[in-house]
């Protein structure tokens, strides 16, 4: 084999692992409900979730200042910073992986510096790739790592034939069928889609009227509003709220929808 690709692989392999571990921590200082967690995801699942959990089982404080991870796809975090655990005390390390544009097997780790020592978690996801034989299937998680790169990639070029041009002319109900219940009512309804019947906005018209106008950001909702580069004007919006707000049926269990919040981000990214 050729050694320059043995370096290259070499290098790469170094350049995945985490910064220098001190001592580790011992199991008598803190117990963790596991060392590796892994996953199964079906294709085009856009986030994966997990939690590590951990006692302080010493007789004396431990102090965990921060938890580090092994790249940018993946965060972690602290219950607080520095995070005290005293004698007895536990507590749990949430983290979530991006898993847009991916597939195959990944392999993260978090490295845990605290007071007693280092620790590094692990964390393995099996992500099938796309069926080859299965063209559509194909293409529809292409155009979901599209707009999960770009929310607003929807409303442009071939995209805007379905989610841009059916919206001129139409409001409420039609409105609604011709551009929200395309994606929130497909039969093969993406997971990181919610169906809008089982979502929860305490009848508030404005959490609606935020999320039609704003989108929301690190999901795959994307700014209708006129203002937002989007394809509504104001009348169009506000006949969308009276809908969802009315007529639109609601049916099954709830979830709580919160209004977005944070800077609105740049319309820029790929487009389909």
């Amino acid at each position: 084999m050729n050694r320059g690709i043995l370096r290259i692989g070499w290098l790469l392999v170094v350049m995945a692992l985490p910064v220098a571990v001190r001592s580790q921590i011992p199991a008598t200082t803190l117990a963790w409900d596991s060392l590796f967690q892994e996953f199964s995801v079906p294709a085009g699942q856009r986030y994966q979730p997990f939690t590590f959990s951990v006692t302080n089982v010493s007789r004396a404080e431990v102090v965990v200042t921060q938890v580090l991870t092994s790249c940018g796809c993946t965060v972690a975090r602290l219950p607080a910073q520095p995070w005290r655990l005293p004698p007895g005390g536990s507590g749990t390390i949430e983290g979530a992986m991006d898993l847009a544009g991916k597939f195959g097997i990944l392999l993260k780790t978090l490295t845990v510096v605290s007071s007693a020592g280092d620790q590094i978690l692990s964390v393995k996801i099996n992500i099938p790739a796309p069926r080859q034989s299965d063209p559509e299937e194909m293409l529809r998680v292409r155009n979901q790592e599209i707009a999960a790169a770009d929310r607003q990639a929807v409303f442009r070029n071939d995209c805007a034939r379905c989610h841009l041009a059916p919206a001129y002319g139409r409001q409420g109900r039609a409105l609604y069928g011709a551009v929200c219940g395309l994606c929130h009512d497909a039969a093969h309804r993406a997971s990181m889609v919610p169906d809008l019947r089982t979502v929860n906005t305490n009848n508030d018209p404005q959490i609606w009227r935020a999320f039609i106008q704003h989108g929301k950001a690190g999901t795959l909702m994307p700014a209708f509003g006129e203002d937002d580069g989007g394809p509504l004007d104001d009348a169009q919006v506000d006949s969308l709220v009276r809908y969802l707000n009315g007529d639109f049926q609601k049916s099954g269990a709830t979830t709580t929808m919160a209004p977005p919040s944070g800077p609105r981000p740049p319309l820029t990214g790929s487009t389909p």
